[in-house]
């Protein structure tokens, strides 16, 4: 049937479109590449066969459709079976029909409509629409007109992709080339650094390695997992495998990723369970990358040869609509009208949506001719044909789905056996002690005993990849560079909007929304709630998105007032601001035994040695020392990867920090190195990209924001009183952001010129000592946030250097940060009073500092108890001070469920600091500090203790039943939390048998971790909703908007404004029954369970928020 007239000529030039992609004779040919998702391949003889049974069914609706079409203005076309000629071309029409479907994302038409579509097609393979990361590619393409503003993203897009997909290539042919260019030479490349020089000898022998494995797996060699392993390691060239195997593991063994994580934790070496997984899973991206290559070039050459039948696309729609309307019973139940329907709409689309620009600079990789090339490299032998084909059958089913994830023992086979070429190819020269040069192996693998670094303190057998002590040494710092490969960087274009739970964020790149822990029912309720939103069902979790999207459009750039002066400490030998100094401490030499002259006997000589407490103490001290400098390395590498980040968009006008969220809902950006989450250095290198004038009120802002950068308790003190210490000390801020480092004092004394080393030494000596003796003058390095106050001193200068402040256009974000803000939910939750007068929720003259408070309690409770001649709480009195430092981190941790083993550590760590030796006694004071301060604490939060107790019943009763504690956040994201036993999985490999930890529902729940989380896991999505809904309201107002979970930050000239819109959006989200809500959630999700009663509400009144000054300062 053709209903449309048209449909046979569409049929027939998509058919021919094929044939050019696919080759001369599609029918006879088997698919012709992993990644082409038209692959319908439909045998003659079958659909004949077909055709003939489904002929009656057809001539029964002939009448119908002919009636219908001659009343829409078309004519149809014969429904039976017709022989000869005739009967050939409808054949052939029919099979490009179901291959144009199918290529056109339509299978599933096909799949649902098989008994009516059987008589013209047969054997329809597994076929998909256009991928989620090949729509993230083409979402900017709309925006790319002819202004200035498109051309340039048109250019930022191009570069962005590059950005994106290009390192490892880029690397590959970097490698390449510097190999021919010393063979040319005859000489080694001694030019290059000390790094690359490494990595390019080892470049030639792994590469080496890699192809032979691969001949090995081609021709079905025996070996260990070989045929687990080897399908997916014939997916990417040798050399590209090459460089990510020395990359992902030069990068793992110089800044380790478990820093804390035990006794294998420092730089050297590597635990190679983890090493494997991130191997495989850098195995993964880069094929899931090619694959996106590939599908974008298909994207291409499609859409310029159905270029031109968009048109014909469009008329064939209206008329299948129009034939709709005559006879809808017959279009609605006819399988073969609903499939043109489907293919008109694809087309339809398929025109509008522009192609991708990077067609000629976006490589395709094609995976097929690559395996053919390995197959005929290894010259395989008839005999062994089978075994390619085999082989050729299970690479494709790899890559059978688009971008699917590779199972955990998959990637940690892929991994290991990487690492096992590695350490069996590269070698280092060491210098023999009679002369001449030894190749030792650069890398081995050994087992060893160590504790897990849990409380526990569990000792466990680990297998470790280790380096030669020469790599370390060999690689500097400032050479990380050299193998800095990092996938997720600022993007240069605004990030694709999120629009489904797995598309949006970056171009190329495979994003989710949610960093899920291996929980499948998480993912089923985010795909219900993405199916709620399009069905028209609700809101599903639109308004993550629209937040997300809000902070994600957030443009940045670089301060390069502030990177100057970080790059000049770093270039003077760090040591200052959190600046790690680049010379490692002296280790202590070992005490060695020798001989000294006899006291009574004079040129007698005695042999003497240390006591052996002495000898255990100096090997301690030396331990100690070689691991801080080990610590060391990892953070000046750490420092040398943000100034690369930093040197890399320092000329960019802007750039952009995608979000994704947790499990619990908040936002993070998406990339680890430079981002405002940062510590101080981060954000004092962060500017907004987009500038306002500060208006009547910014310069206040500015004023107050030095004062809580500097800290000191100078936060503390009303605005007014922070607006007045920043007049009073304005001459030092002025001249902070002149002359930083004070150089006049010392170019004062000389006639110009560069400071010498000794000089900058000096410089940074004065800056140390005085940073560690605070004075009265506001030196910037003196400040508690050193980078930030500098920052926010220079943009005063400028600012009053301008002429006029009013009018000046700032680029400064200005934070408004939360007074302790998990207990400010918890009391509004309870309409707490005393608490939330607390916590500022209350207007008040002054802030309200709850640690001080809080320490005042203790301080009255501890004076008692020594009057009544208690030994710890005279022990207080007497030997330190009850202040806010001490009980400060316990009631920051109160809403986070510290428990009292936790506030006794921490306030035990308090007392150590202030010289408390006797470990004994100090676990006691430590004890009984905790005691009372946990006391007054729900004291003077009695609501929120009864809040966060009702909370952790229900959890426990949920638990005791089986169950994850589940819940919507109040903008409609569901989550469920993913404390279960973990399953460890032994998985053999090369190496060693690795214990590999899996995550899954079906697994038993943590009972007790179940518990104990969920409060705080349920304060903070609702903090998280509060700094959405203040995004989304800046945004609609037009306002930059940057969040750091409970510290809100724009500009200094819309502060005032955004107060207003997080005062309404905090009293509009607790206007809502949220603990109401929650407990019918829960008897809806857990019928069976007894829920105990809603804790009763205070008398608290939210609208007096709007005039609680200190709630957000």
């Amino acid at each position: 049937m053709d209903p449309s007239g048209g449909g046979a000529a569409i049929a027939r030039m998509l058919l021919r479109t094929l044939q050019r992609l696919e080759g001369p004779s599609p029918a006879a040919r088997a698919p012709p590449g992993y990644l082409r998702a038209f692959t319908a391949e439909a045998a003659p003889q079958a659909v004949e066969t077909a055709a003939a049974t489904a002929a009656a069914d057809a001539a029964a609706t002939t009448g119908r459709y002919a009636a219908a079409a001659a009343a829409a203005g078309t004519h149809a076309a014969p429904a039976a079976r017709v022989s000869g000629p005739a009967g050939r071309v409808m054949h052939e029409d029919r099979h490009a029909r179901v291959r144009l479907a199918s290529f056109l994302g339509l299978t599933e038409v096909l799949e649902q409509q098989q008994v009516q579509l059987a008589a013209g097609v047969v054997g329809v393979g597994q076929h998909r629409s256009m991928s989620p990361a090949l729509r993230a590619m083409t979402w900017h393409q709309s925006h790319m007109d002819d202004s200035p503003a498109g051309r340039e993203l048109r250019r930022n897009w191009q570069r962005q992709v590059i950005l994106e997909t290009k390192a490892l290539e880029a690397t590959r042919a970097r490698y390449q080339k510097e190999a021919l260019s010393a063979i040319s030479r005859g000489q080694a490349a001694s030019a290059l650094p000390e790094a690359r020089q490494m990595l390019l000898r080892w470049f030639a022998p792994l590469t080496a390695a890699i192809q032979r494995e691969q001949q090995r797996i081609i021709l079905g060699a025996r070996g260990i997992d070989r045929k687990v392993y080897g399908p997916y390691l014939l997916l990417l060239e040798a050399e590209q495998l090459a460089v990510l195997t020395m990359h992902s593991v030069i990068n793992s063994i110089v800044a380790p990723e478990e820093a804390g994580g035990g006794a294998f934790s420092s730089p050297g070496q590597a635990r190679v369970t983890r090493l494997s997984l991130n191997l495989g899973k850098a195995v993964e991206a880069q094929v899931n990358l090619e694959k996106l290559q590939a599908e974008a070039h298909t994207h291409n050459l499609l859409r310029a040869e159905v270029k031109d039948l968009y048109l014909q696309g469009y008329e064939l729609r209206q008329r299948l609509q129009t034939m709709r309307e005559v006879d809808p019973a017959a279009a609605l139940s006819d399988a073969e009208w609903q499939q043109w329907l489907a293919i008109g709409n694809r087309l339809r689309d398929l025109g509008e949506v522009p192609a991708l620009d990077a067609h000629d600079w976006f490589v395709k990789h094609d995976f097929e001719d690559r395996l053919r090339r390995l197959a005929a490299a290894v010259q395989v032998p008839k005999e062994g044909s089978t075994t390619v084909r085999r082989v050729d059958a299970a690479a494709r089913r790899v890559l059978q789905g688009q971008e699917a994830s590779w199972h955990s023992d998959i990637l940690a086979k892929i991994g290991v056996v990487l690492m096992k070429l590695l350490c069996d190819s590269c070698k280092i020269d060491l210098k023999r002690a009679g002369g001449g040069i030894q190749s030792v192996p650069a890398f081995w693998h050994k087992l060893e005993l160590g504790h897990d670094g849990s409380a526990r303190g569990i000792w466990k057998r680990y297998g470790l990849l280790c380096a030669h002590e020469q790599i370390m040494a060999k690689i500097k710092p400032h050479q990380m560079v050299e193998v800095f490969m990092p996938q997720y960087l600022p993007m240069l274009v605004p990030p694709v909007p999120w629009l489904r739970n797995n598309l949006g964020g970056h171009l190329t790149l495979r994003n989710t929304v949610m960093r899920i822990r291996g929980s499948r029912l998480q993912q089923e309720m985010l795909d219900a709630a993405d199916a709620e939103w399009v069905e028209g069902r609700g809101p599903g979790i639109s308004k993550i998105y629209d937040a997300l999207n809000s902070l994600g459009s957030t443009a940045w750039s670089i301060n390069q007032d502030v990177f100057r002066v970080v790059e000049t400490v770093w270039a003077w030998g760090g040591g200052v601001c959190d600046i790690p100094p680049k010379i490692n401490l002296p280790v202590p030499r070992d005490i060695q035994p020798g001989f000294r002259q006899h006291r009574n006997a004079p040129g007698q000589l005695l042999f003497y040695a240390a006591a052996r407490p002495e000898m255990r103490e100096r090997r301690q001290e030396m331990a100690r020392v070689s691991k801080k400098n080990r610590e060391l390395h990892s953070l000046r590498c750490d420092m040398e990867y943000k100034l690369a980040i930093a040197r890399e968009f320092a000329k960019e006008p802007r750039f952009y920090f995608p979000h994704n969220v947790d499990f619990r809902g908040r936002a993070y950006p998406m990339h680890p190195h430079l981002n405002h989450l940062g510590a101080d250095l981060s954000r004092g290198l962060l500017q907004f990209a987009e500038g306002r004038p500060l208006g009547d009120h910014g310069m206040f802002w500015l004023y107050v924001q030095a004062a809580n950068l500097w800290g000191q308790g100078v936060d503390k003190l009303p605005l007014w009183g922070r607006h007045k210490w920043v007049e009073d000390h304005l001459a030092q801020i002025v001249e902070n952001a002149r002359d930083p480092f004070r150089l006049n004092v010392y170019l004062s004394k000389r006639r110009g010129g560069q400071l010498s080393r000794s000089e900058q030494r000096e410089v940074l000596r004065e800056l140390m000592s005085s940073a560690a003796q605070p004075g009265q003058i506001a030196y910037w390095w003196q400040a508690e946030n050193p980078f930030q106050f500098l920052a926010t001193c220079n943009e005063i200068h400028k600012a009053y250097a301008s002429g006029n402040p009013e009018s000046f256009v700032s680029r400064m974000p200005v934070h408004q940060d939360g007074s302790c803000n998990g207990l400010q939910h918890y009391a509004a939750l309870g309409r707490d009073l005393l608490g939330g007068h607390a916590v500022n929720l209350c207007p008040t003259d002054r802030p309200q500092d709850v640690y001080s408070e809080i320490s005042s309690l203790v301080r009255r409770r501890v004076g008692i108890d020594a009057a009544a001649g208690i030994p710890e709480a005279i022990a207080l009195v007497r030997d330190t001070q009850v202040d806010r430092k001490l009980v400060k981190q316990t009631v920051m941790t109160s809403v986070y469920g510290v428990t009292f083993v936790g506030a006794r550590a921490q306030i035990g760590n308090r007392l150590k600091e202030r010289g408390f030796e006797d470990n004994q006694f100090m676990y006691k004071v430590s004890c009984y500090s905790a005691k009372v301060t946990l006391e007054c604490l729900h004291e003077m939060f009695e609501s929120a203790k009864h809040t966060m107790h009702w909370l952790s019943e229900c959890a426990r009763m949920i638990a005791k039943e089986g169950h994850s504690v589940m819940w919507h956040t109040p903008l409609g994201l569901p989550v469920v939390q993913p404390y279960r036993r973990k399953d460890r999985q032994h998985v053999r490999t090369l190496l060693q048998r690795l214990v590999l930890v899996k995550n899954n529902d079906d697994l038993p729940i943590m009972k007790q971790r179940q518990r104990t989380a969920f409060p705080p896991n349920y304060i903070h999505s609702i903090d998280s909703s509060h700094m959405m809904l203040t995004a989304i309201a800046c945004q609609e107002e037009g306002i930059d908007f940057a969040g750091v979970h409970d510290s809100f930050w724009t500009h200094a000239g819309t502060v005032e404004r955004m107060n207003d819109l997080l005062r309404e959006k905090f009293i509009e989200l607790h206007s809502q029954p949220l603990l109401e809500r929650l407990l019918e959630e829960f008897q809806q999700n857990y019928p069976g369970i007894e829920f105990p009663p809603l804790p009763p509400k205070g008398d608290l009144d939210l609208d007096q928020l709007r005039e609680a000054a200190y709630f957000f300062s």
